[in-house]
Parts: structure tokens; C-alpha cells; sequence
């Protein structure tokens, strides 16, 4: 219920025009996983390291984001073991381990390119990235964290996707089935005083709505809230084309530009 992976790839990046870096990083139990970097021509405003949602691998999910490539981003994206070309079988605890040692190493790049960087994590990948963002002990050069379509605790998400499927008794019961070790819930609080922005369509048919806004009511300020009315799960950006989007463009790049630190 939690991973779907596939290693198949969906959609080649030349074919959208983009070049990606592409190799492995070595975790610290000597797994490979699969990193891609697009550039942006010229320096970048900021390296967003993006973390997919639950479903086939980073080949279908980075066209979500690789348009801000295009307005001067650069993106990072990998897979989590057991996905696409990483090495390894999925799993929960492994997954949060390798996600510490990408949050560093998106950090130390950016870092060492002078420039601010950006998480945003989806879905899954939401609560993954929360966790970790969490826990890290520095947060340096962090500008913003993005959690989209995303939950506070795995039981409770197991349990409204089980209410649709079923009934209510049932899902409460499949909620006790799922641990809630390394839920974001109990660290996002953490986040602070970083910049938090929690997006959730309302007709989001996966991780539905309430879901998104127990995150919010966790977390600390600065926080905000996008309530996108009438989406579906993750469909709000239409890959850079929506009245959102630009929105989203917007906000981005006022942030990047009031960073005298990077300027």
C-alpha cells in the first residue's frame, strides 16, 4: 500500500529537451540510488531537490517540476531504493535513512554553489522529506520546504484510502495495521524557522484534504497554506501551465530575490 515501484522507464528527459546529470550516490550501507540534476542556463536562483510521490519511479514524476528548470531552478531528483535504477527493495526505515543523506548532499551543493535551496516533496515524498527536514540538525540555506498532496501520520492516510475502498470500520482497522514510525506529525514542528508551504487540492482523491490540513495545524510558523479548490491529487501545477503555477513562480522567486545572503 505504501510503495509501487516499477524500473520502467516512462519518459526520457530528451525528449522534453533537457540533459540531465545522471549518476549514483552511495548510501552508507553501500546501496546505489539513481540521482538526475537539471540545469538551468547560467547560475541558478536556487537547487530545489524534489522527493516523489509512492508510484513507478522519478522517470514519470520529475515532468512536475522540470519546467522551473526553464525560469532559472535547478532540480534535483532521485529514487528511493527499490525504484527505477536504485539498487535494493523498498522499505520504510532504509528509505528515511537515505533521505538524510540526500537532504546533506543537496545541502553541501548548494552550499558550495552560493546559492539557496528548496525541498519539495510530494505526496509520499511529502512525508518523507518532512521527516527528514525534521531531523536535520542544520538547516543551512534552506529557503523553503514544500510538502504537496502530502500527510502528518501513515495510519491515518492508510485509514481514509481504506474508508473510500470499504467502510469506516474497516478502515479504522487497516490504520491500526500501519506504524507511524517516521511520520512527519510528530517533527514538522521542527521545520520552524524555516518556511513552510503545505499545498492539498480539495478534491484530492488520495491523500484527501483533511489530511493536509492536520499537517498544518502542526506545524509552526512561518507557515502557509494553499487550499487549491478543485484539484485532484498532485494534478495543479499542468506542468508550469496553471494560473497556480505561476502563482507558485511567483512566490519563489520573491523569496530568492529578498535573500541578501545569495544575492
Amino acid at each position: 500500500m505504501l510503495y509501487h515501484p516499477t524500473r520502467d522507464t516512462y519518459i526520457e528527459p530528451q525528449k522534453l529537451g533537457f540533459q540531465p546529470e545522471r549518476f549514483f550516490l552511495k548510501m552508507k550501507d553501500g546501496n546505489l540510488v539513481r540521482v538526475w540534476i537539471f540545469k538551468p542556463k547560467g547560475k541558478a536562483k536556487a537547487s530545489i531537490l524534489q522527493f516523489h510521490g509512492n508510484g513507478e519511479n522519478m522517470s514519470s514524476h520529475y515532468v512536475t517540476l522540470v519546467w522551473l528548470v526553464e525560469r532559472g531552478y535547478e532540480l534535483i531528483t532521485w529514487d528511493y531504493r527499490g525504484y527505477g535504477e536504485s539498487e535494493g527493495e523498498a522499505d520504510k526505515q532504509k528509505i528515511y535513512e537515505d533521505s538524510k543523506e540526500i537532504l546533506d548532499f543537496a545541502q553541501e551543493r548548494a552550499r558550495k554553489a552560493g546559492i539557496p535551496w528548496i525541498v519539495y516533496g510530494q505526496s509520499l515524498g511529502g512525508a518523507i522529506a518532512l521527516r527528514g527536514v525534521g531531523e536535520m540538525k542544520s538547516k543551512e540555506g534552506l529557503l523553503l520546504v514544500i510538502a504537496d498532496g502530502s500527510f502528518a501520520y501513515y495510519s491515518h492516510v492508510a485509514k481514509t484510502i481504506a474508508d473510500k475502498v470499504f467502510f469506516t470500520p474497516i478502515g479504522y482497522l487497516v490504520g491500526l495495521f500501519f506504524s507511524d514510525k517516521f511520520s512527519p506529525g510528530d517533527v514538522i514542528a521542527e521545520i520552524s524557522p524555516v518556511r513552510l508551504l503545505l499545498v492539498h487540492g480539495t478534491e484530492d482523491e488520495v491523500v484527501s484534504f483533511p489530511n493536509g490540513m492536520e499537517l498544518f495545524e502542526k506545524a509552526k510558523d512561518p507557515k502557509i497554506f494553499w487550499e487549491i479548490k478543485g484539484a485532484r491529487h498532485l494534478d495543479w501545477m499542468q506542468m508550469g501551465r496553471s494560473k497556480g503555477a505561476g502563482n507558485f513562480l511567483k512566490y519563489v522567486d520573491e523569496l530568492t530575490s529578498q535573500n541578501p545572503k545569495f544575492q
